[in-house]
């Protein structure tokens, strides 16, 4: 009988790295958590306002970021979008809904992309975005303020708005890429460009974190901003196996979505709050050298159940809910700015 020849088993690979097996998965965690950045946040708790604090005031509204520094707030939360002609809108969907925007003319007599409600924000302009009013209160908001006419802010403004109220805040800047639709929005590289331009412009690159559901765009980042803190965003849906939105990192072959931000660079991991299941999950983070600042708690009881649970921060539509929060728990509150 012929002599077989036995191959070489076949290696599956993710993100560049070899799968050979979960020892190697977690001493390239250690080398990557060794490797990376100092942490740039401020120390306390990070009381961030969702969306500028959509429960209280229109979505992503100048005027819902100014009460949220009026307040106190430690971070401004908000997403990008980038429009056709490049500009970084600071817009949550992949598109304009008629739930919270209404035409009114169009930019320019007789054109095409009229109307503008239910086109995505990628086949836009920002001149065509800005005839839009998009002061509409959603039904889950009802106690929201409304701000009619609301236009919808750039990077920049808000960037300037905080400025104008010598605000010394973090903000905590989403890219809205549609990894599940590509052609929905701009390609990962366009986002991280584009909003890096306007950092460096406010000069707010020590102020700033990046995250992302989308974690093809946080090496990217570090690529050219090493020192800017990247945050993991994950839920269910996102870390699981086969997904778009991990960097071609095997879910089922890493198993433990924190090592996956580490290997994607990422000083943060910002999970669906009920993902953050008690004590362990929390002190398993910080072991690897990661915070926790879980997404979008707005119910008081779970507010105080994450605070037990010893997370590094809370993401909430109610900043006034979570301020209440805290000083019942007799911890320190970010201090309120005012312009003057």
């Amino acid at each position: 009988m012929a002599e077989q020849t036995q191959k070489p088993p076949t290696r599956r690979r993710f993100g560049g790295f070899c799968d050979c097996s979960r020892i190697f998965v977690a001493l390239l965690a250690l080398t990557l958590l060794l490797a990376s950045p100092a942490d740039a946040q401020a120390s306390g708790f990070d009381l961030q306002a969702h969306r500028g604090g959509r429960g209280e005031t229109i979505e992503e509204s100048l005027r819902a970021f100014a009460k949220s520094l009026e307040l106190g707030i430690s971070t401004l939360e908000l997403d990008i979008g980038i429009t056709k002609d490049g500009q970084p809108l600071v817009w949550h969907d992949p598109t304009i809904q008629a739930d919270k925007c209404a035409d009114t003319a169009p930019a320019f007599a007789g054109d095409p992309a009229y109307p503008y409600v239910g086109k995505l924000v990628y086949e836009l302009t920002l001149v065509q975005i800005r005839t839009l009013d998009c002061g509409k209160r959603l039904a889950e908001f009802p106690d929201a303020e409304v701000v009619r006419g609301n236009k919808i802010a750039t990077l920049p403004q808000v960037f300037a708005l905080a400025d104008s109220y010598h605000a010394d805040v973090r903000y905590n800047v989403e890219t809205k890429v549609e990894a599940n639709h590509p052609g929905a929005s701009a390609e990962p590289q366009q986002f991280v460009d584009v909003i890096l331009d306007a950092v460096r412009a406010a000069g707010k690159a020590d102020r700033v974190e990046i995250q992302s559901f989308d974690w093809r765009t946080l090496p990217m980042v570090h690529r050219v901003e090493p020192a800017i803190p990247l945050v993991a965003l994950y839920n269910e849906e996102t870390w699981a196996p086969g997904s778009p939105w991990l960097n071609g990192i095997d879910a089922t072959v890493v198993g433990d979505p924190m090592i996956g931000a580490l290997i994607v660079g990422a000083n943060i991991v910002s999970p669906r709050y009920q993902l953050v299941t008690g004590r362990p999950y929390v002190d398993h983070a910080h072991s690897l050298g990661l915070k926790v600042i879980p997404w979008t708690v707005n119910d008081a009881d779970a507010m105080r159940d994450q605070i037990a649970n010893g997370v590094d921060g809370i993401i909430t539509d109610f900043p006034t809910l979570l301020r209440g929060v805290l000083a019942g728990l007799g911890l320190p509150l970010p201090p309120a700015y005012h312009r003057g």
